[in-house]
């Protein structure tokens, strides 16, 4: 998690080392996983208490949310709530790298799942589309254990900025060395990584990248979208990405059931997009940004049903308007 700054990529983690998560991996090797939760609300507190901008940013989310939907997705906004659902997330995280989770905490449902399953059975390729609202790493761990419901090796290679959690991400790795084989950082997506993305494609596989936070290199590269009333700004390059690879792409969101806290279970929803690439290169960033579109459409409707599982604790909304107006500013000194 982190504490301070205004796009996420300048944030910092909440503490400086990662000896806080290698006692919980020690834990989390002995205990068994309600006595894990017994434990969340207090890692939950120190969070809440040492990071006043993961406060903020799930207060003010949380505010925009009970707004939009007219007060039906909250009661009453409650940020320490959503940070311990995001403590259990990083909990549930752990606890599955350590391999002591399996697919029969997923629940599938009478949806595009069907039509993925069977396409991954065939050999063929897809691009998953999946987001910080719930907790797709659990999926990714499942995946690496060769659980998928298919009946063959599905290989996963995963776009994703490993620098922001790099504590986190380091005490994982000493963990289960699997974590950071199929990684490809977003900072060095180039030709050679197309190809390798290709190379899994073709093998049958899934390309995986989250398309709810802007580049860390160039956050001003954006598609901004109408999101929970407000005007955001979503990461030009994921869907940039879709058409590049051109191969059928999915929406995954993997959020905990309600009322699940002891013993989480994931609710797994898939919806196939039915935009295409095959056109010319004109019509290209048209469809782009209709596809970004369409996933902060359902983006938008899972945020009202799961609220307090939104794990962006940073100003969501208004750090393009910032990155605008400093723009604008140093134009007006030139």
């Amino acid at each position: 998690m982190s504490s301070s700054g205004s796009h996420w990529s300048r944030q910092k983690e909440v503490t400086g080392s990662d000896v806080p998560v290698r006692i919980l991996i020690f834990l989390v090797k002995i205990l068994p996983f309600p006595v894990l939760a017994c434990m969340v609300p207090f890692v939950s507190f120190f969070y809440y208490i040492c990071s006043p901008v993961v406060r903020k940013s799930a207060a003010d989310y949380q505010r925009r949310l009970a707004a939009f939907s007219g007060g039906k997705a909250l009661r009453r906004p409650n940020a320490y709530a959503q940070v311990t659902s995001f403590s259990l997330c990083l909990v549930e995280k752990l606890v599955a790298w350590s391999g002591k989770t399996s697919l029969d905490n997923v629940i599938f449902h009478d949806d595009d799942v069907v039509e993925l399953k069977k396409r991954l059975s065939e050999g063929k390729g897809a691009m998953l589309i999946s987001s910080h609202l719930g907790n797709m790493e659990f999926l990714r761990c499942l995946a690496s254990y060769g659980e998928t419901g298919v009946d063959r090796h599905v290989p996963v290679t995963v776009i994703m900025d490993i620098q922001m959690s790099r504590h986190f991400t380091s005490a994982i790795n000493r963990l289960n060395a699997r974590y950071g084989l199929d990684i490809i950082p977003a900072s060095q997506i180039g030709v050679d990584s197309l190809e390798r993305l290709q190379e899994t494609l073709e093998s049958g596989g899934l390309v995986v990248i989250a398309g709810d936070r802007t580049s860390a290199s160039d956050p001003g590269r954006s598609i901004r979208v109408s999101f929970l009333g407000g005007d955001a700004p979503f990461p030009f390059g994921s869907f940039m990405l879709a058409s590049l690879l051109n191969v059928p792409v999915y929406f995954v969101f993997s959020l905990r059931e309600k009322g699940s806290f002891f013993c989480p279970r994931y609710n797994m929803f898939v919806t196939r997009s039915d935009i295409t690439f095959d056109c010319p290169r004109k019509e290209r960033t048209v469809r782009v940004e209709s596809l970004c579109r369409q996933f902060a459409g359902l983006l938008e409707g899972r945020c009202l049903s799961y609220p307090y599982q939104w794990y962006n604790f940073f100003d969501f909304w208004m750090f393009q308007d910032k990155e605008s107006a400093g723009a604008n500013e140093q134009e007006d000194s030139d």
